[in-house]
């Protein structure tokens, strides 16, 4: 039994998909697209199960880099989560602390605000003319 790893996906394709693409090269005994659980969408990847090695190298040759709505199909041998890689540790970065930046009082060398009042506001009318 030979395991295959489906990636690149078009979002519309469904499990069904999968399995009629794949049983045309020879007998499939699963196939699944993965969805997200919160969303419910698909992932774009999937894997498909099939019973003998020679068929799934022909479904390999002849599906990998097939387009499908745009999107080029990546098919290859599933490998098994112990021969996978391991993951980069996700370090958090460090906060820094939140600073207002009050830079209105500032000249415009200074990277503050460029406007300038030159004379207060002044709603009286003028005493010399009546």
């Amino acid at each position: 039994m030979v395991n295959l790893f489906i990636a690149n996906l078009d979002w519309e394709i469904t499990s069904e998909d999968l399995m009629a693409t794949f049983s045309t090269f020879g007998t499939v005994t699963y196939a699944h697209v993965v969805y997200d659980n919160a969303t419910k969408k698909s992932k774009g990847f999937g894997y498909v199960e099939m019973d003998d090695t020679d068929h799934a190298i022909n479904a390999i040759n002849a599906l990998n880099g097939f387009e499908i709505n745009g999107r080029k199909l990546d098919v290859k041998i599933a490998s098994p989560k112990t021969n996978r890689p391991a993951k980069k540790p996700v370090v958090a970065k460090e906060k820094k602390p939140f600073v207002k930046n009050n830079n209105f009082n500032k000249g415009p060398r200074e990277g503050g605000a460029t406007r300038s009042f030159s004379k207060p506001y002044n709603n009286r009318k003028d005493e010399g003319t009546k």
